[in-house]
């Protein structure tokens, strides 16, 4: 359960978002911070993070970014660490982005 008030447009966010020419920015999705999933929380009013990476959001953000698994990783479970994927090279969003640990 959430509290729709509790939400923030991409307006209101403080976290700069670049406006889309084909689409906009009303419905950007943001990737999770430590890991090469689609986020699901905004949190801190800094960091967005996946279901798995949300609820080890303590060990997550008191890591070093060096010691952070880099992509391509995925948490295992709903309840995991991101763990490196074997056998490919390729992040599984099919995105550049910056190392875990920056918001993206």
């Amino acid at each position: 359960n959430f509290d729709p008030s509790e939400l923030l447009c991409p307006s209101c966010s403080p976290i700069r978002v670049e406006d889309c020419p084909k689409h906009g920015k009303d419905y950007i999705e943001f990737k999770c911070r430590f890991c090469c999933t689609i986020a699901v929380w905004f949190c801190f009013g800094t960091t967005h993070f996946c279901e798995p990476c949300h609820n080890n959001n303590g060990r997550l953000t008191s890591s070093k970014k060096e010691d952070l698994v880099q992509c391509p990783c995925k948490p295992k479970d709903r309840h995991g660490l991101p763990e490196k994927l074997k056998d490919t090279t390729d992040c599984p969003l099919g995105l550049k982005h910056p190392p875990h640990g920056e918001e993206y």
